[in-house]
């Protein structure tokens, strides 16, 4: 499961020519008639109470998203967007269907946040998204819009759908979160406003995913992609504390990213593939300070689709989540 905890505004790389703000707590983000309760007790001593933590990443960051932006012109629901770039591309230079992850998990769960009970935050419990438009998208942004579909006391659905700047409907995802008590909020979310770092001019989907004081298998700090390892396909996340989310464990956007990558491995060199779907259960939380292994197995491949099951898992091998995909195979004729 995945903490919603943080929204990022407008960090980009300074390459960009727009400056990085700062992220603002998913607690201090409130609409009109939710009032905020006082901020609860830290975790960690690192910093007194109202204290803004130190500026670091984020996974919102470094995927390039907005602020979450509510109820614009009396419409319903939240629209988060996210920039177009190279950071989102995948090991055959085109952006991947798990790059929209982030984006997805955190318009879903800010959404149902909303509905929350008081003194509670919401976790993803599972998270779906169906392509309508495959890659490369054009234009500089995809705005990711959600609606809740409905609540109960245990937790709330909600549907998002991302479109491009011309308003053509990139994907459609539906994601079911629970709602559990504020105390598991890691220091800091709601303690004074988080700051975040600007990224990097990151030059791939990889580059984006490493750590910046890493060094990678070429020397460059950029983590190596996926690998066939008999009959399964690997991806190995390396630990990284950008990736953290309000729950103080690895952000369920990057664990979505990361399990389709590992597909990727897998791949029929002579048909190629295209991701269609992608459903995915978080079944527990994948700590921060350990790296994440993804590993894909084929279930069936037949003339037009290939299926794939994916598990990620941190050293003790225990999943953290367990995800379907539906790629498809070769290139459509009109």
């Amino acid at each position: 499961m995945t903490e919603t905890g943080t929204s990022s505004s407008a960090g980009t790389s300074s390459t960009t020519g727009t400056p990085a703000g700062g992220l603002v707590p998913a607690a201090r983000v409130e609409p009109a008639d939710h009032a905020p309760s006082a901020p609860s007790a830290p975790v960690e001593a690192a910093a007194p109470v109202g204290a803004a933590p130190p500026a670091r990443e984020y996974a919102e960051s470094r995927f390039r998203l907005s602020q979450v932006i509510r109820g614009e012109h009396g419409e319903h629901g939240v629209r988060v967007t996210m920039q177009l770039g190279p950071w989102l591309d995948g090991p055959d230079g085109i952006a991947t269907i798990g790059s929209l992850g982030v984006l997805v998990d955190s318009a879903i769960g800010m959404e149902v946040y909303d509905s929350r009970p008081e003194n509670s935050h919401s976790v993803t419990a599972e998270l779906s998204l169906d392509v309508i438009t495959s890659p490369p998208w054009s234009g500089a942004l995809l705005t990711a819009s959600a609606e809740l579909l409905g609540r109960d006391p245990a937790g709330g659905t909600a549907r998002c759908e991302v479109r491009d700047d011309a308003g053509r409907l990139i994907a459609v995802g539906i994601g079911r979160c629970r709602f559990v008590s504020i105390p598991g909020t890691a220091a800091g979310y709601l303690d004074g406003e988080p700051q975040m770092l600007p990224p990097a001019a990151h030059h791939s989907l990889l580059e984006a995913l490493s750590r910046a004081d890493a060094r990678g298998p070429g020397g460059d700090g950029i983590i190596a992609g996926p690998v066939r390892d008999g009959d399964v396909g690997r991806f190995l996340l390396p630990a990284n504390p950008a990736f953290e989310n309000g729950g103080g464990t690895v952000h369920g956007g990057v664990l979505f990213c990361a399990a389709e990558l590992a597909t990727e491995a897998l791949a029929d060199p002579a048909v190629p593939e295209r991701t269609t779907a992608i459903r995915l259960n978080y079944l527990r939380p994948a700590a921060l300070a350990a790296a994440v292994t993804a590993t894909a197995e084929l279930v069936h491949r037949g003339r037009t689709v290939s299926l794939y099951r994916v598990t990620t898992a941190g050293p003790a091998g225990k999943p953290a989540t367990l995800t379907t995909i539906t790629r498809e195979r070769g290139t459509p004729v009109f």
